[in-house]
């Protein structure tokens, strides 16, 4: 086999491998070009997300609340910290579908307590269904409420919510399916999502050849795919060259035989 065969060969079968995920790339770059991003894909114009700034009297509103603990412990006869969730780490005032809430952030996860330092009650299908048509801005309907205990795929590799487990969704009806998910607990809202962001996450992921969670831009499967684009452009060059010499050689070899015609 020649030089040039075996060149042939490899940036053929390098060409095939590289083919479908430089098409991924190119349509994802037009997706992401064309789909209008703040408007669409993170529905500003549908839902307006709540801002909830932290009140001046938080620290009395938590200590009001671990009083009420420890007193309702006490007539129990438990334990002062009994049934905590241990020593607060961080604060957050945050809005629900109970009503603006302090998030309490622990060692083990959060707990909340209503901002008037008030016993926080976990959020029913009533309050999201209320909170939801709160946010929602566009002009459609609320189609429907429910409490997921996992929220499923959408085109087999986009996770609307994440990894979390437990969340209400709100999905309203209009032209891009516009859904709200909130803390399957507090009400919280964690997410707007919608069709054109479910169409945004899936070339997202074919770009960054990361079909779990999306984020990570720097794996063996993206080495291998760039060192393969690599070695096509290199064998493509290496074809270039020699194609360029076998023209030069023709030319010359006819130089020389119209040179030696004429004597």
């Amino acid at each position: 086999m020649t030089i040039s065969a075996r060149f042939f060969r490899w940036h053929r079968w390098l060409g095939w491998l590289v083919a479908l995920q430089v098409l991924a790339w190119v349509a994802g770059g037009f997706v992401f070009t064309w789909v209008p991003f703040k408007p669409w894909v993170k529905a500003e114009d549908a839902v307006k997300k709540p801002e909830q700034p932290l009140p001046a009297d938080w620290a009395a509103a938590v200590a009001r609340h671990f009083a009420q603990q420890q007193q309702h412990h006490h007539h129990q006869s438990q334990p002062p910290h009994a049934g905590s969730a241990g020593p607060v780490l961080g604060v957050a005032s945050v809005a629900t579908a109970r009503g603006p809430a302090l998030k309490l952030r622990h060692a083990k996860g959060h707990s909340w307590v209503l901002a008037d330092g008030s016993r926080f009650v976990a959020a029913d299908e009533a309050a999201i269904t209320r909170f939801a048509l709160s946010l929602y801005q566009g002009g459609g309907t609320l189609a429907d409420v429910r409490r997921l205990a996992e929220v499923p795929a959408r085109l087999l590799i986009v996770r609307e919510a994440g990894a979390r487990r437990d969340v209400w969704r709100a999905q309203f009806d209009d032209a891009l399916g516009t859904r709200l998910y909130f803390e399957g607990l507090s009400g919280e809202l964690l997410a707007v999502r919608n069709d054109a962001w479910v169409l945004y996450d899936f070339f997202w992921r074919l770009h960054l050849m990361d079909y779990s969670e999306g984020e990570d831009f720097n794996h063996n499967l993206v080495r291998a795919a760039s060192l393969a684009a690599l070695l096509l452009v290199l064998t493509g060059l290496a074809l270039s060259w020699l194609a360029l010499r076998r023209a030069w050689r023709r030319r010359e070899r006819a130089r020389e035989h119209a040179g030696g015609g004429g004597a």
